[in-house]
């Protein structure tokens, strides 16, 4: 009996200590399971990570590529603006010369219009010259007319054609006394 006894201790000691060991089994599956699920969960919040790192990753590389492009057109730009830049420079120094040459003009043209002034300030003035001698020559005939005349009166002539037939003037109408 005792042998029957120390059997069934056993049996029940084996069977305690199996009780034991699935109990801390059943604890270490759970406990494992906790650990799988939290990997689990991990796992997923690092993949839904990699995936928005993907997306910026592919973002990075449009805005890399975008700049690039955005970084020719303006190398384009510059190339073009300096090219403006020069066309305008050379304008603009064609412009000082030829606001030079026009400045130059316009005092010719003022140095000519003041001698055109003066030229005809010259030609009034020989004009007022000029009448005054053919005024002065009119009075000068009119008076050596009436001093004809008058000498004729003197010597007796009586009719205008003894005035005029006689003396010097008949040389200039051709008569001989």
């Amino acid at each position: 009996m005792v042998e029957a006894k120390s059997t069934i201790s056993t049996s029940t000691e084996q069977a305690m200590s199996q009780q034991g060991n699935i109990k801390s089994l059943l604890e270490k599956i759970l406990e494992l399971q906790d650990l799988l699920l939290q990997a689990q969960e991990k796992n997923l919040l690092l993949s839904a990570q990699a995936r928005e790192l993907e997306r910026a990753a592919r973002d990075t590389e449009d805005l890399k590529a975008e700049l690039s492009a955005q970084g020719l057109i303006l190398a384009d730009k510059t190339r073009e603006n300096k090219s403006l830049h020069q066309g305008f420079s050379r304008v603009s120094n064609l412009l000082d010369v030829k606001i030079k040459e026009v400045d130059e003009l316009k005092t010719a043209v003022n140095d000519l219009q003041h001698q055109v002034k003066s030229r005809e300030q010259e030609r009034d003035n020989l004009t007022v010259m000029l009448n005054e001698m053919e005024n002065a020559q009119k009075r000068a005939t009119e008076l050596q007319k009436r001093t004809l005349e008058a000498q004729a009166l003197q010597e007796g002539a009586t009719t205008k054609e003894q005035i005029t037939s006689g003396g010097w003037l008949r040389h200039f109408k051709g008569r001989s006394q």
